[in-house]
């Protein structure tokens, strides 16, 4: 099963986005409300808190400004790999992955 995130990891994932947004409208963009709304989902309940404060109404919501790299969509998309590499490494069993090697 999967361990939930946990308030420190939040704040920890919070405190890294704040710091790589530079720009206000980035607060609305959805790429941010995406991965807030994945840390909703990821977090044990009591990291609500610190989320609920960034998130905004959908109608007050716009589209990615196309920044290169967009700060919140580069975050979320780190986020979404290391969720991806702790679930391929939990799927192992005694040590066994799934490569050919060990199908022989």
């Amino acid at each position: 099963m999967k361990r939930l995130l946990s308030v420190e990891d939040v704040e920890g994932l919070l405190a890294a986005l704040r710091k790589a947004m530079q720009r206000e409208e980035c607060g609305h963009c959805d790429c941010l409300q995406g991965f807030l709304t994945q840390l909703e989902l990821d977090a044990e309940p009591a990291a609500a808190a610190l989320i609920e404060p960034l998130k905004v109404p959908s109608a007050q919501m716009h589209g990615c400004l196309g920044c290169d790299p967009c700060p919140p969509g580069a975050a979320f998309a780190d986020y979404l790999r290391g969720q991806s590499q702790s679930a391929g490494d939990e799927s192992k069993c005694c040590g066994r992955g799934t490569d050919k090697e060990d199908e022989k």
